[in-house]
């Protein structure tokens, strides 16, 4: 029960966050949003920032009046931004720094009540309610079999909750794997291990996710 707990925990963060995740555009669809009355929150920022190392944190955008970056949200839940190098519309931006033609038309970027905000912070609890299961059973839990408690601790940062589904895989499924004795932890890979795969698997999957995006593109794989 506690497996498919986390796993559609995780099912359900990894297409929440998937649907509001920022997605690179143009001024010209921002015109076209605009003008069908598509755009719900905007907000203009000097770019994006994961804030901590958790892996269930949405990218925010820093406010900056006179950043180049624009975003927007839409009614479906989907976030898009812009680089518009300029303000907009008016000469001199509105203290709030959004354009002030869009703030006739949208609202103060983030708002509790628009869509794309709501899917983000639902997504948000979703990740901490995994990841704070996976924490407590990792401390309390039965004593792990292919690694240490460190081990899996460094491992569980892996971006995408991959290291939470890799102790879920290794650890949780098919009991069978844990009939017997646990092995002494002298057999079991080490902290220093898991730290060292962490990092390398880190890189790896942000190349991948580089390499992903340019073949797929934006659309699929935000970034």
């Amino acid at each position: 029960m506690f497996l498919l707990t986390m796993v559609l925990g995780w099912s359900a963060w990894a297409v929440l966050a998937w649907w509001a995740a920022p997605r690179e555009s143009d001024v010209g669809q921002l015109g076209r949003d605009v003008a069908a009355g598509r755009v719900v929150t905007v907000q203009r920022g000097d770019g994006w920032q994961r804030p901590g190392a958790f892996w269930g944190t949405t990218p925010n955008l820093r406010p900056g009046p006179r950043g180049p970056t624009l975003a927007w949200s839409l009614p479906d839940g989907r976030i898009r931004y812009a680089d518009v190098g300029v303000p907009l519309g008016d000469p001199e931006p509105t203290p709030d720094g959004t354009d002030g033609r869009l703030t006739r038309v949208a609202e103060p970027w983030p708002s509790t009540s628009a869509p794309a905000h709501r899917i983000t912070a639902a997504a948000e609890v979703l990740a901490a309610a995994v990841a704070l299961g996976w924490l407590a059973m990792l401390v309390v839990g039965p004593d792990p079999v292919v690694g240490t408690r460190w081990f899996w601790f460094w491992l569980g940062s892996l971006p995408f909750g991959l290291g939470v589904l890799a102790w879920l895989h290794r650890e949780r499924w098919r009991p069978s794997r844990r009939q017997g004795s646990t092995p002494p932890a002298a057999a079991r890979r080490s902290g220093w291990a898991g730290l060292g795969w962490s990092l390398l698997a880190t890189v790896g999957l942000s190349l991948a996710v580089v390499a992903l995006r340019g073949l797929l593109g934006g659309a699929l794989v935000p970034g």
